[in-house]
């Protein structure tokens, strides 16, 4: 099985997601502000995070990309998450995040989504990644453009961003 590593960023800690984190996810998950925009506004049962948790594992296991909880650097509580799934019935890579709203508009979204893309581009050979938004979350697609993805599609119920990988870079290189 591959261990995802922890990402390090100037004010962050991403940690791989773990059976120990559940209660923190249901947290986050379950805040009006987080579901507002994420899971159609429906507060999640713990198994169905138990499952977000488990499918992070298998990805990482098969794949080499998965899911972190957000810490503030020398914290021990999550505010947030940022990762990789891939979206049912297309098979393509999906970058996923949420943050709980305290958070919001610290550039900490933008900073975790780089330090995950950052690992996508050196440690796999994915050759692009999609971010999906309900129209509404605009500060979601302010995001998606400071990370350099591009209008893809905006097909209701969501509107979805692309990135390609960076001209030149290879798996073992660094996008910074």
């Amino acid at each position: 099985m591959q261990d995802l590593p922890i990402l390090p960023t100037p004010r962050l800690s991403l940690r791989p997601w773990s059976e120990r984190d559940l209660d923190a996810l249901h947290t986050i998950f379950s805040n009006p502000g987080v579901r507002r925009y994420l899971c159609d506004d429906v507060i999640l049962p713990r198994e169905r995070i138990a499952a977000f948790i488990e499918r992070s594992q298998r990805t990482a296991a098969a794949n080499g990309i998965g899911s972190w909880g957000i810490y503030l650097q020398e914290s021990d509580t999550m505010i947030g998450f940022c990762g990789f799934f891939f979206t049912e019935g297309t098979g393509e890579l999906e970058l996923l995040y949420g943050l709980l709203p305290e958070y919001w508009g610290q550039g900490i979204a933008t900073e975790a989504a780089r330090a995950a893309l950052d690992y996508l581009w050196r440690a796999t050979g994915f050759k692009r990644v999609f971010a999906r938004a309900d129209p509404p979350n605009r500060k979601s697609f302010e995001v998606m453009r400071r990370l350099g993805m591009r209008l893809h599609d905006t097909t209701p119920p969501l509107t979805s961003f692309i990135l390609h990988r960076p001209a030149g870079l290879s798996s073992g290189q660094t996008s910074k």
